[in-house]
């Protein structure tokens, strides 16, 4: 909340400091102009930590720091094994589903659910969209 006043407090000024240069006399010069700038920009980064609570999270880890480890992974192994252990879970299971298009009924057996880009998509999702993939599809 005191981040927030402190961004408004800054433009208040900001927009003050123009107004009163603008109407007594010339327009400020470059350097006054850069100044401003780097008051600005100091300001946003200081209400963007505070904001975020950045500051706050390393003085924890700083304060606890015996009791994390910090060690790197293998991010293609990490997504081998989740999408190992998704497709172990959906072999174990068999799902149907019953759709109305139209009027008509369908009955979708669901084989294998694959991921494209961040969205899920099942082969009854691509019986209209993408003609490659043709999942079993059976009336009601």
């Amino acid at each position: 909340m005191a981040a927030g006043w402190l961004l408004v407090f800054s433009l208040t000024l900001f927009q003050s400091l123009v107004m009163n240069h603008s109407s007594e006399g010339p327009f400020p010069s470059a350097t006054t102009i850069k100044s401003w700038v780097d008051k600005m920009q100091e300001d946003l980064v200081t209400l963007a930590r505070t904001a975020s609570g950045v500051d706050q999270l390393a003085a924890i880890y700083l304060k606890n720091r015996d009791l994390y480890t910090v060690e790197a992974n293998n991010p293609r192994q990490l997504v081998e094994i989740a999408a190992r252990d998704i497709e172990k879970l959906l072999s174990n299971r068999s799902k149907a589903l019953v759709v109305s298009i139209n009027g008509s009924s369908f009955l979708f057996s669901i084989k294998k659910i694959f991921i494209i880009e961040t969205c899920f998509y099942c082969y009854f999702c691509c019986l209209y969209t993408y003609r490659q993939c043709q999942p079993d599809v059976y009336r009601t």
